[in-house]
């Protein structure tokens, strides 16, 4: 290791109460060096029933969502339900820098553990509350599941083609895109309280997260046109869009300026495609391709591309500098010789799953300082952790024996 080196967030202690809204927050900041206490119910975070599950086998240590989203962290079972357990988490909570939960708003306060009652145990503390609609507002006490915030945010209106309902985008991008967020703004109230001595309560809510990246917004409120579902396409840029190749499918997507269309019509007409009008002056106008795409501008594509594989479309477009991409397999994703060359994906053994490749970190940092520990068996640190609070042997027992932990 190199000397005095250590992970941006080492020393950091971070609770994590959270679900599948906010795992992937406590994982980030694991993954930084924080040092992550999962609190789980005794019985089992519900998480762990979550699939898909090594081979097919649902038992709750084989949950490959649990075994991603908690690598490098610390497992301790615990009833918050009881007096006892409450007062476990408050001695908890004296060493503990941030926490993310996400339960409904209110709950929290209902133990007495909302951020008011524990900004007092520790006026330092950061809390990230992570929900559907927020902790405020008429939606408040609303559940909100992924699709539930993807529509209410309204990106789902615009995925899809326009002869089909709206669709949900693959996996559970509201919850990562929140546990994105969260893990920014806690970095920024860390920021703060360096300045200030004081924390404060991050409120998250979906809903807002999935409609902060709705560029179309804007549009509307310039000339309150609703823009529809136009499928792989870009309202303002031709073409763009997913066409069919010989082994599979390949994205495109050029903008209004002349020079990169005229070096992708350069392209095809060297390798021998028939463009038709569309070598003309009057195509390097965005506009015009735009109202021609279906009759002129996608036919010509099409018909030249299915004649080549995503390989060749993808290097010969580097030569031109023309913006365009395979559509990857998640096989294609897990060979791709840039992610291998960077070594994003690292093989983990887990005690129960054995060994896995893991996607790694989404950043680069020095290969000898990263961690990369399984996720935590059920309650695997209770004694380690629960004895750095002073509990003995014997009170473990107990704390067994009473449902506490």
């Amino acid at each position: 290791m190199l000397e005095n080196s250590k992970l941006p967030l080492e020393g950091l202690k971070v609770i994590d109460l959270a679900d599948e809204k906010g795992v992937f927050c406590t994982k980030l900041l694991s993954d930084l060096g924080a040092d992550v206490i999962k609190i789980e119910r005794p019985e089992g975070d519900a998480t762990r029933n979550i699939g898909p599950f090594m081979n097919d086998d649902p038992h709750r240590e084989k949950s490959l969502f649990f075994a991603y989203n908690n690598t490098n962290k610390r497992s301790v079972t615990l009833n918050m339900d009881t007096a006892d357990g409450r007062d476990i988490f408050k001695k908890l909570i004296l060493n503990t820098d941030v926490l993310v939960e996400t339960y409904q708003p209110g709950y929290m306060a209902s133990l007495d553990l909302g951020y008011v009652d524990l900004s007092k145990l520790k006026p330092e503390l950061i809390m990230a509350s992570i929900t559907g609609f927020g902790q405020t507002g008429p939606y408040k006490d609303f559940k909100s599941p992924d699709i539930v915030s993807y529509a209410m945010g309204g990106l789902m209106y615009l995925t899809g083609n326009p002869d089909m309902p709206p669709l949900l985008a693959g996996g559970l991008q509201t919850y990562y895109l929140a546990s994105l967020f969260a893990a920014v703004a806690i970095q920024i109230a860390l920021h703060a309280r360096d300045t200030l001595r004081q924390g404060q309560h991050i409120d998250i809510s979906m809903q807002e997260c999935i409609a902060s990246i709705i560029e179309i917004l804007y549009f509307y409120q310039g000339d309150g046109y609703i823009h529809k579902r136009i499928g792989g396409r870009h309202h303002s840029a031709c073409p763009s869009d997913i066409y069919p190749c010989k082994d599979g499918y390949w994205s495109i997507c050029l903008g209004p300026h002349s020079p990169i269309w005229v070096r992708f019509i350069t392209w095809l007409i060297n390798d021998g495609a028939d463009v038709g009008k569309l070598g003309s002056i009057e195509y390097e106008d965005g506009p015009k391709r735009v109202a021609e795409v279906d009759t002129l501008v996608d036919p010509v594509i099409s018909k030249w591309a299915i004649k080549h594989t995503k390989a060749e479309i993808f290097e010969e477009g580097q030569k031109y500098n023309v913006p365009v991409a395979p559509m990857s397999t998640v096989d294609e994703v897990i060979k791709d010789p840039n992610l291998t060359f960077r070594n994003f994906f690292k093989e983990i053994s887990h005690p129960v799953i054995g060994k896995s490749l893991y996607p790694g970190i989404p950043w680069q940092i020095p290969e000898d300082i990263k961690r990369d520990t399984p996720a935590p068996l059920l309650g695997q640190h209770n004694r380690e952790i629960y004895g750095e609070l002073g509990y003995s042997e014997e009170d473990l027992i107990s704390f067994k024996e009473t449902g506490i932990v």
